[in-house]
C-alpha cells in the first residue's frame, strides 16, 4: 500500500513539474559561477576559464538569472560558496551550477579542483578538491523544480599519475536534473578555440540567446558546434532526467523572489486590465499620454481603496514613478508631498503603493535587475523617507531584493541608511582659445574605496563644461545615491564657483 502511495506521489509531482515548466508564465532561477584559473605551476594554470565564467555569468544575468560568482576560490572559499548556493536554492524555482576549470577523474568518481588543489598525486587531489557527487547532493536538497549542471572542465590532466583515468567520469542525472559536460566521458577539452573563451562555452554563449529552444535541444545545438569547430576532436556530453521543457530564453524568467505580488504585476509588461476603475488608471498611465495620465491620477482620490489589492497597489506605485519621471506634473505633485500621500494607501501592515515605487526604481518591466540605468530622477524625494519608521517595512522590502545585485549597486536603501565616499580628483589643463592659453579643470578620476569607477574611455569623447552642483547632480543620479548620502572629498578648496570639464554622456563605467 505505502509503495502505491509512494508511485502516485511521484506521478503527482512529475504532472505538477511538466506543468510548472511548461505553462507557469514566471520562474526564478539563481546560477553559481565558478571559474578557476590561476593554479599553482604555470604549466596548471589556464588561458580562459575566469574569461568563460565571467561572460557566461554576464549573458545568465541578462536572461533573468540571479547569480553568485566566484573565480579563482581556493578549496575553502569553494566549499562555503556550494554552502551559501545551496541554501539560498531553497527561494528558486531554477537551480544551475557552472564550473569552468581542471576537473579530474579518481576512482571513477569525479572532482573539481581549486586553485590550491594539490595535484601531487592523487590521494592529495582527492582531499584538496570538491567532489561533483557533494554538489549534487546539495542541489538536491532543495525543491527546486529545475536543475542544471554544466562542466567545462578536463581541460588536461593535472595529475602525474599515469594511470589515472583521463576526462571524468560518466554520471547519472538524478530526477529532475540535466549534467552538461564540454566532452565525452574519459576525454578532454579545449581551453581555447572561440577567441577568449573556450570552445564550449564559446558554442554555449552562441546558441543560450536564441529564444523558446528546450534545453536538450540547446545542447545539441551546443554539441554539433563544438564537434565542428573541433574538427570531431571534442564531443560534449549531457545526461538528464528532466521533465517538462525549460528554456534559457522564453521570457519566463524573473529576477525577484518571495515577492507577494502577482505575476503579471512583478513582470508588468504581462499586465491587462480586467475592467476594475483601478485597472483602467493603471492602463492609463501606462500611456504615456499626458492627457490621458492626468485625469486617470485625479480619479485616484475618488476610489474605495479597501477594494485594492496589494499586487494593484504595487503595480500603481510602479506606474506612478515612471508617469512622474516622465514628466506629468500631477503626478510630480504627488512626489512633493509624498509621505502624506502614501498615508491614504497604508493598509495598515505595509504600504505596497511604495513598495512599487522603489521596485521600478531598479527592476524592468520583465521583472528583470536592470543591472543600470536605474530610474534614478526622484530618489532625492523618495528615499527622504528611509529613516521615517512607518516606512521601515518599506525600505526592508527592497533591501532584500537588491542583495543579490549587490555587485552591481553603490548604494542600497535601508532603514538604517549609511553614506557613500566619494574621492574626485580634478587635474589643470591648458587649452587654447582665441590665441590665448586659459586654464581648465578636467575631471581625471572618481573613486569608491578606492577603485576607479570613472568612465576612462570619455576621455576620447565629447566634454562639457558644467559648475559643480550641476556635476554632483549628475553624479549623484548614476550613482543612484540620493544627494545627502553622498561624502565628496576632492582636491579643490572652493567648489561653489567652480567649473569643470565632464564627459557628456556617462560619468561612469
Amino acid at each position: 500500500m505505502n509503495l502505491l502511495i509512494n508511485i502516485l506521489d511521484n506521478i503527482a509531482r512529475c504532472l505538477f513539474m511538466s506543468i510548472f515548466v511548461i505553462k507557469n508564465t514566471n520562474m526564478n532561477a539563481l546560477a553559481f559561477i565558478v571559474g578557476n584559473a590561476n593554479y599553482e605551476g604555470e604549466h596548471n594554470k589556464l588561458i580562459n576559464a575566469i574569461n568563460d565564467a565571467n561572460d557566461f555569468a554576464a549573458k545568465l544575468l541578462n536572461l533573468g538569472f540571479v547569480v553568485m560568482k566566484s573565480t579563482d576560490c581556493t578549496n575553502e572559499s569553494f566549499d562555503r560558496d556550494i554552502r551559501k548556493f545551496s541554501e539560498e536554492l531553497k527561494k528558486y524555482d531554477v537551480g544551475l551550477f557552472y564550473f569552468s576549470g581542471h576537473g579530474l577523474q579518481i576512482e571513477g568518481k569525479n572532482y573539481l579542483t581549486s586553485i590550491d588543489t594539490s595535484f601531487a598525486d592523487s590521494i592529495s587531489a582527492k582531499h584538496t578538491s570538491i567532489p561533483l557527487d557533494e554538489v549534487m547532493d546539495y542541489m538536491q536538497q532543495n525543491k527546486t523544480i529545475v536543475k542544471i549542471l554544466i562542466l567545462d572542465a578536463c581541460r588536461n590532466n593535472p595529475l602525474p599519475d599515469r594511470g589515472i583515468n583521463a576526462g571524468l567520469a560518466p554520471i547519472h542525472a538524478p530526477k529532475g536534473t540535466i549534467i552538461a559536460f564540454s566532452t565525452s566521458p574519459g576525454e578532454t577539452a579545449m581551453d581555447y578555440g572561440a577567441g577568449r573563451n573556450s570552445i564550449y562555452t564559446g558554442s554555449l554563449l552562441n546558441h543560450i540567446d536564441d529564444k523558446n529552444i528546450p534545453i536538450e535541444d540547446f545542447f545539441k545545438r551546443v554539441r554539433t558546434s563544438v564537434f565542428t569547430l573541433s574538427n570531431g576532436k571534442q564531443t560534449s556530453w549531457e545526461h538528464t532526467s528532466l521533465i517538462g521543457n525549460f528554456c534559457f530564453n522564453s521570457g519566463q524568467l524573473i529576477h525577484s523572489t518571495n515577492l507577494p505580488y502577482n505575476k503579471e504585476h512583478i513582470a508588468d509588461k504581462d499586465f491587462t486590465s480586467k475592467g476594475a476603475p483601478i485597472d483602467d488608471i493603471i492602463t492609463s498611465l501606462k500611456s504615456h499620454d499626458w492627457y490621458k495620465q492626468n485625469p486617470a491620477i485625479s480619479k485616484l482620490n475618488g476610489l474605495n481603496k479597501n477594494t485594492i489589492d496589494i499586487s494593484t497597489r504595487f503595480l500603481l506605485g510602479r506606474n506612478l514613478l515612471q508617469t512622474a519621471i516622465g514628466g506629468e506634473f500631477a503626478a510630480n505633485a504627488i512626489f512633493n508631498n509624498l509621505s502624506n500621500w502614501l498615508d491614504t494607501w497604508f493598509n495598515g501592515k505595509e504600504n505596497h503603493v511604495l513598495n512599487g515605487i522603489l521596485y521600478e526604481i531598479y527592476f524592468n518591466s520583465e521583472g528583470k535587475f536592470r543591472q543600470t540605468n536605474f530610474k534614478s530622477g526622484l530618489i532625492d524625494k523618495i528615499f527622504d523617507l528611509e529613516e521615517n519608521k512607518k516606512f521601515a517595512k518599506s525600505f526592508a522590502f527592497i533591501h532584500n531584493q537588491l542583495e543579490p545585485f549587490r555587485d552591481f549597486l553603490f548604494y542600497i536603501p535601508s532603514s538604517s541608511p549609511v553614506t557613500l565616499p566619494v574621492d574626485i580628483r580634478l587635474k589643470e589643463i591648458d587649452e587654447e582659445f582665441l590665441g590665448n592659453s586659459i586654464k581648465r579643470k578636467l575631471l581625471d578620476s572618481i573613486k569608491i574605496n578606492g577603485t576607479e569607477i570613472m568612465n576612462t574611455d570619455s576621455y576620447e569623447e565629447w566634454y562639457t563644461t558644467v559648475t559643480y552642483d550641476q556635476f554632483i547632480d549628475k553624479l549623484h543620479l548614476e550613482l543612484c545615491v540620493p544627494l545627502k548620502r553622498l561624502r565628496i572629498s576632492i582636491n579643490e578648496q572652493n567648489t561653489q564657483d567652480l567649473k569643470l570639464r565632464i564627459p557628456m554622456d556617462k560619468l561612469l563605467k
